[in-house]
């Protein structure tokens, strides 16, 4: 039932949880293995230092605090587990085109071999670049790692995870902005988020194609639901 489930805020100590399921829901894209984001012991510690530097960049930059946990508690015995997981990156106000060309701190591979970093960094340009299209000059929401424990699925606690992050972008009147998943887009259209364009890149000679999606505030007129810059 719904009323067993709620939206927290995730904290570094739920960090170990979190990244199991991140791994597990995306440990199997070529662009995280691409990142070094596997699912080993090893590389989920590393990838959640790397998760909460961001969390932590992102409250000096905008006083938003981006991570959110989805929690389960049994009815029967109060257990409490972590089902689902996401990071909206809320700005609600204008970034300077300084941090415009700043691509997020889990985006920058900043951790890898200077030569790795830069042939990924080059590979996920057409991303970067999409990005900035449609979101410099305006505030703007970027919801990453949205995922749910494979055994939770199908019980709305995507849904929660994305509404919750919708609820704030509405209060602001700021777009959101996602590249979907296969398995995410049909959450996403049921909830306002439209296909803006495709981003495509290849790594090492496989496709990784993703919906861009933005979700549009209401009362947002026609012409101004564009791309940001030309």
């Amino acid at each position: 039932m719904a009323e067993h489930f709620k939206i927290e805020f995730a904290t570094e100590e739920d960090i170990p949880e979190l990244m199991k399921i991140v791994a597990q829901s995306f440990g199997d894209y070529p662009v995280e293995q691409a990142f070094g984001n596997i699912d080993t012991q090893e590389a989920r510690k590393a990838s959640g230092r790397r998760h909460l530097r961001a969390w932590r960049d992102h409250m000096e930059e905008s006083r938003q605090y981006p991570a959110i946990k989805c929690v389960h508690t049994d009815p029967d015995t109060g257990k409490k587990t972590i089902v689902g997981f996401a990071e909206w990156f809320i700005y609600d106000r204008l970034r300077t085109p300084e941090k415009m060309e700043e691509c997020n701190s889990l985006l920058s591979g900043a951790w890898l071999p200077e030569e790795t970093g830069q042939r990924v960094r080059n590979w996920m340009q057409p991303l970067y670049d999409a990005r900035r299209r449609w979101l410099s000059g305006r505030p703007h929401a970027v919801l990453m790692y949205m995922c749910v424990h494979k055994a939770w699925r199908r019980r709305g606690v995507a849904t929660m995870c994305i509404q919750h992050g919708l609820d704030r972008c509405q209060e602001l009147s700021v777009p959101a902005w996602l590249e979907a998943s296969a398995e995410g887009e049909p959450a996403y259209r049921r909830l306002g988020f439209v296909e803006v364009e495709k981003v495509s890149f290849w790594i090492e000679g496989e496709e990784a194609r993703f919906p861009v999606m933005v979700w549009w505030p209401p009362g947002w007129r026609v012409e101004e639901r564009v791309a940001a810059l030309p």
